[in-house]
C-alpha cells in the first residue's frame, strides 16, 4: 500500500495502516522510539497492540529475529508476559508498506502488554529489582538454545565490543570524565577482553534499559503489582556472551541510586535463582557493567553532535554519568565480593583458605598481648545495642566515663583485659564517618569486625606470627583508629604456593608509628607497637583494634573496622573473626541472641 503523507506517521496514518494492513479498527496514540515509528493500537473491542514502522535502515532479518526469539520464549516460558507476534489475515509477521518517499519499510504488529515503564515507577524495591533479575534470568535460560543467522552480526551495544568507544572519546567535552572513560576502558581491555572467550554465549535481549523494562500494573492477569512485568523492544538482540544481558539491566537499575551496588545486588540475586551465574561471570559482571555505561554516554556524546535535536539518543547521558562518578569511589573486587554474597557464594574466595591454614596451623601462632587471652582472667564486654551493661549514649560519648566504665567492670573482676566482641552490631558509632547514604534512607557502619582487647595504656601489642609492614598511618580524625600498623603475613600453602594475608591494628601510641617503613620485618613475638590513650587513639577507650584482612582492596594505613548491616556478610568475609588467632575459648563467650531465621522458626512455631 501507499502512504501519502511525509515520512514522520502521524496516529491517522497508523490507524490507516492498522485497517487496511490487519483489518483493524483501531484508534492510535504515538509512543517513543529512538529509530522505528511506534504506536499503540486499541481497537473497538478493547485489544491493545503496538504498530512497529521500522526505520528506513532496517533489515527484515533483524526483524525475524526478533520475531522468532519471541517465539521462542512464548514456547519455552509461557508464563512470561512478552509481546506476542500478531499476522496479517494472509499469515505475514512483517509486512510492507512505502511512503510518500518511494522507500517501503517493514511493518509489525505486536501484542500491547500494560505497566509502567521502571523509570518512572517508584519505589525501587528490593524485591522490584529481583524481580527484574529473575525475568531476565528466565528469558536467558529460555533463550540459551535459540539460534538464528542474524544474531551473529556487529553492534555497538554489544558489551564485547566496547572498545569501539576509545576512538569517540574526544567528543566527551570534560577532561575528567574523559579520564574517567579512559581508565574504565584501560581495564575492561587488559582484565576482560582476555577472558571474554571462556564464558557462556547465547542470543539475548541485549537492552533491558529502564525505558524497556515495564512494571505490571494493578489487575493485570498474572502479574504482581509492584514487580516488573516485562521486556519490551528486542531490537538490539544479539549473539554475545550471556552475561552481558544482567550487565546491561544492572547498570540501568543503579541510576539514581544512593547505593548503587546495593540495587544492582538485588538483580543479580533474582538472576542467579533462576539461572545461577558461573564464577568467572560474577567476576566479570561489574566491569561488564562500567563498560555498558561508557558505551552509552561515549554515544550520547557523540550522538549529540550528529542529532543534536533528538533528545531521546541522550535520556540517559547526565544519570549515567552521576552513575560512573559515584564508581569512582568503588573498588571493582567489592563489587565482586558483594555480588557473590548476593548469589549466597563465600564473598572474598581467598578467605577460606587463609582460615583454614591458620587453623591448621594454631599451635605455631604466637600471642597478641600479654597475658595469653586463652588462660588469662578478662571480662567480656556486651557491647552491643541491646546490652544492658552500659549507660546512656550521653554516658558513653564522653570517653572518660566511657573509660571508667569499662575499667571500674575489669578492676571489680581482677582482670587486666576486657574483650570487645567480633561480629557486634554496636550503637557507639555516630560519627559521620559512620554514616551512609542507603537507598531506603540513612545506614550506620555498626558491626564491628574486628576483636577489641582492653588494656591499660603502654601494653605492649606483639606480633602473632612473622611478617612485614604493609603500611601504617595515624588516622586522627575523631573517632577513627588513630595511629595504625598493617603487616603483611606470606605463608606456605600449599606446599608450592604462597598465600598472604594481613593482620591490622589500631588505636595504637604515636610512638608505636616511629622508625617504621614499608616491607620491615616484624618477627613473631616482636613487641612492635603499644596501646595509645585516648587523647591520640581516636578518642576511644585504651585498647587494641585486633583484625584479620584476606583483600585489602588496595588501602593503605587504614581499612573499614566496621561494617554496615546490609553488607554484612561481605566484610565478614573479608574480616574473618580474629579469634581465630586469639584461640579465646568458646565457653568464654557469652551466647549470641537468636538470629533472625531462628526468631521467625521460632514465631512460627509458637504463635503461628
Amino acid at each position: 500500500m501507499n502512504i501519502h503523507q511525509k515520512p514522520l506517521f502521524t496516529t491517522q496514518d497508523a490507524n490507516c495502516i492498522a485497517g487496511e494492513l490487519y483489518g483493524l479498527h483501531a484508534t492510535a496514540q504515538t509512543l517513543p522510539g529512538e529509530l522505528d515509528h511506534n504506536f499503540y493500537l486499541r481497537d473497538e473491542a478493547g485489544r491493545e497492540f503496538v504498530l512497529k514502522i521500522s526505520h528506513t535502515a532496517e533489515q527484515g532479518n533483524i526483524l525475524d529475529l526478533q520475531n522468532k526469539a519471541l517465539e521462542h520464549l512464548a514456547a519455552h516460558d509461557p508464563s512470561l508476559l512478552l509481546p506476542r507476534v500478531c499476522l496479517t489475515p494472509g499469515g505475514q509477521a512483517i509486512t510492507t508498506i512505502t511512503a510518500t518517499d518511494g522507500i517501503e519499510r517493514f511493518v509489525r504488529l505486536l501484542t500491547y502488554v500494560p505497566g509502567t515503564l521502571f523509570a518512572q515507577y517508584r519505589p525501587h524495591s528490593p524485591a522490584l529489582l529481583r524481580s527484574l533479575g529473575s525475568i531476565l534470568g528466565r528469558m536467558d535460560d529460555a533463550l540459551q538454545h535459540f539460534t538464528h543467522p542474524a544474531a551473529q552480526r556487529v553492534l555497538k551495544w554489544d558489551l564485547q565490543r566496547a572498545s569501539w568507544t576509545r576512538d569517540y572519546l574526544q567528543y566527551i567535552e570534560q577532561p575528567a570524565r574523559r579520564t574517567i572513560v579512559e581508565r574504565l576502558l584501560t581495564r575492561f581491555e587488559t582484565e576482560v577482553l582476555p577472558v571474554l572467550p571462556t564464558l557462556r554465549t547465547s542470543i539475548i535481549h541485549g537492552d533491558a534499559n529502564d525505558y524497556n523494562v515495564l512494571v505490571g500494573a494493578a489487575g493485570t492477569a498474572g502479574v504482581e503489582t509492584g514487580k516488573v512485568s516485562s521486556v519490551i523492544d528486542f531490537g538490539d538482540m544479539v549473539h554475545t556472551c550471556t552475561v552481558c544481558n544482567l550487565a546491561v539491566a544492572a547498570a540501568y537499575a543503579m541510576l539514581g541510586k544512593p547505593d548503587p551496588l546495593a540495587a544492582a545486588a538485588h538483580v543479580v540475586a533474582g538472576y542467579h535463582q533462576v539461572f545461577p551465574l558461573t564464577e568467572q561471570e560474577l567476576a566479570l559482571l561489574y566491569p561488564l557493567i562500567c563498560a555498558r555505561l561508557c558505551i552509552s554516554v561515549v554515544n550520547s556524546a557523540y550522538q549529540q553532535q550528529v542529532e543534536p535535536e533528538n533528545d531521546y539518543l541522550t535520556i540517559s547521558e547526565q544519570p549515567a554519568w552521576a552513575l560512573l562518578e559515584q564508581l569512582e569511589d568503588v573498588h571493582p573486587r567489592l563489587a565482586h565480593y558483594i555480588f557473590r554474597a548476593a548469589c549466597h557464594l563465600s564473598p572474598c574466595p581467598n578467605t577460606e583458605a587463609v582460615v583454614r591454614w591458620l587453623e591448621n596451623n594454631a599451635d605455631k601462632l604466637g600471642r597478641v598481648v600479654e597475658p595469653d587471652l586463652r588462660t588469662a582472667s578478662k571480662v567480656i564486654f556486651d557491647l552491643s545495642i541491646g546490652s544492658r551493661e552500659l549507660g546512656n549514649m550521653a554516658e558513653l560519648s564522653n570517653v572518660e566515663e566511657f573509660t571508667r566504665l569499662l575499667f571500674d567492670r575489669m578492676r571489680a573482676a581482677r582482670s587486666s583485659v576486657g574483650i570487645g566482641r567480633y561480629n557486634e552490631a554496636r550503637s557507639i558509632y555516630t560519627g559521620d564517618q559512620y554514616r551512609i547514604a542507603g537507598n531506603d534512607g540513612p545506614e550506620w557502619r555498626t558491626v564491628h569486625i574486628g576483636l577489641d582487647i582492653f588494656m591499660e595504656v603502654g601494653a605492649p601489642v606483639l606480633a602473632p606470627l612473622d611478617g612485614v609492614v604493609h603500611s601504617f598511618r595515624n588516622n586522627d580524625t575523631p573517632l577513627d583508629y588513630g595511629p595504625t600498623i598493617i603487616l603483611q603475613h606470606t605463608v606456605p600453602f600449599p606446599a608450592d604456593e604462597r598465600l598472604t594475608f594481613y593482620t591490622l591494628y589500631g588505636h595504637l601510641s604515636e610512638g608505636s608509628l616511629t622508625d617504621l617503613y614499608h616491607g620491615k620485618p616484624i618477627a613473631q613475638g616482636t613487641p612492635f607497637a603499644s596501646i595509645g590513650s585516648y587523647e591520640v587513639n581516636g578518642g576511644w577507650p585504651p585498647h587494641l583494634h585486633f583484625q584479620i584482612i584476606t583483600d585489602l582492596l588496595d588501602s593503605e594505613g587504614e581499612f573499614p573496622g566496621v561494617a554496615r548491616p546490609g553488607q554484612r556478610e561481605t566484610w565478614l568475609s573479608l574480616s574473618p573473626d580474629p579469634n581465630v588467632i586469639t584461640r579465646i575459648p568458646a565457653q568464654c563467650f557469652p551466647p549470641r541472641g537468636l538470629s533472625v531465621e531462628q526468631i521467625l522458626e521460632a514465631r512460627a512455631e509458637h504463635v503461628g
